[in-house]
């Protein structure tokens, strides 16, 4: 028989699922079994069965609270989230002057808003020169329709240049971008009501509500992912390092998806949105065509201005890697396409009345 250098001889099996990653000893001399953790401090019991139900718990927690902080904003905390945007002057709300107010009615009349919503739309000067929604005509919370104060000129003369500021820094006006500025905030009747219009088709969405549920949906799906491979392939009887690779695989997996539904929604919706503004008539494809001019000229003038990156040179929002809305060129060069095919359709007309 071949000797046996060694007093004792051990047998080590891992059951990851039932012992939760723990070594299992046998002592061939005394017949006893001993138990010894495979993991040591805090990353040691998250292996176990305890440490397992704490994991799942707080990602049901954490599902919800995706949720929770999307959704809140734009219902419970609607009020707090208008007094963040809301414009002052002297401390004191800027209100919305009675002419603005009565376009917000027009574009309601012209997109047959139901009585019930229009009790939900509470227009407010908001700070900045773009347009803001928050809330939903969905919920009894209601909406907010922020309206910058450019909405207010009616000619280059009613600009009050001294009190505009871009990122706390005064506007040169003076200069070639300053006077495209000048012109591109100030919007005709139709182009404010082009713009109030397609503001307000946007609060009748289910933006909030789809909005609050694609993080929540992309983390439990992205926890649930995680939680089968780990049984499946036995990752916590391996290195920590091959979780760890599992993890940031399946974290970005779950950043890319949240942020595709979220912008395949959005621009969807823009889409639908400017589709609909088209069938209104031809003043309102018109008046697309101009607002959306004047928008990229502003954001033009805004990036030579203030100097960095955040619009691109054609006055496209620059997202980099994703795309948060529609492009505003594609925008406009749709109702270039829509008013180009009236123009032919009204040629086409006027030909065959002529024959």
């Amino acid at each position: 028989m071949t000797s046996i250098s060694t007093k004792y001889r051990r047998i080590n099996a891992f059951d990851q699922y039932k012992s939760g990653g723990s070594s299992i000893c046998c002592d061939y001399k005394t017949g006893k079994s001993m138990q010894k953790k495979a993991g040591a401090g805090l990353l040691g019991f998250f292996k176990t069965e305890k440490g397992r139900k704490l994991v799942f718990y707080a990602a049901g927690t954490t599902t919800a609270g995706l949720f929770v902080a999307n959704f809140l904003p734009h219902t419970f905390g609607l009020k707090y989230y208008r007094d963040f945007v809301q414009c002052y002057q002297n401390g004191i709300e800027r209100e919305v002057p009675p002419a603005v107010q009565q376009r917000v009615q027009l574009a309601m009349e012209r997109l047959e808003v139901d009585q019930r919503e229009r009790k939900f739309i509470k227009p407010f000067t908001v700070f900045g020169f773009d347009l803001f929604q928050a809330g939903t005509t969905k919920f009894r919370f209601g909406a907010a329709l922020g309206i910058p104060v450019n909405y207010a000129y009616g000619s280059i003369d009613e600009i009050k240049r001294a009190d505009i500021r871009f990122r706390d820094r005064q506007v040169d006006w003076k200069a070639d971008s300053g006077k495209l500025l000048e012109n591109a905030i100030v919007l005709t009747e139709d182009e404010q009501l082009f713009g109030l219009s397609k503001a307000i088709l946007q609060l009748q969405t289910h933006r909030v509500l789809m909005n609050s549920i694609f993080p929540s949906v992309s983390f439990f799906m992205v926890y649930t992912i995680g939680h089968y491979l780990n049984l499946r392939l036995d990752l916590f009887a391996r290195h920590g390092s091959m979780r760890f690779v599992l993890y940031s695989i399946l974290g970005l997996f779950g950043l890319g998806s949240w942020s595709f539904m979220k912008d395949f929604n959005q621009v969807a919706t823009d889409a639908e949105i400017d589709k609909r503004l088209a069938t209104l008539g031809p003043q309102f494809v018109a008046a697309g065509v101009s607002y959306y001019d004047k928008h990229l000229k502003k954001n033009i003038a805004l990036r030579n201005l203030i100097g960095d990156n955040t619009y691109t040179a054609l006055g496209n929002e620059n997202y980099m890697l994703r795309q948060k809305s529609m492009p505003l060129t594609a925008r406009k060069s749709f109702f270039e396409e829509k008013w180009k095919e009236l123009q032919d359709a009204q040629q086409a007309q006027q030909s065959a009345e002529a024959q």
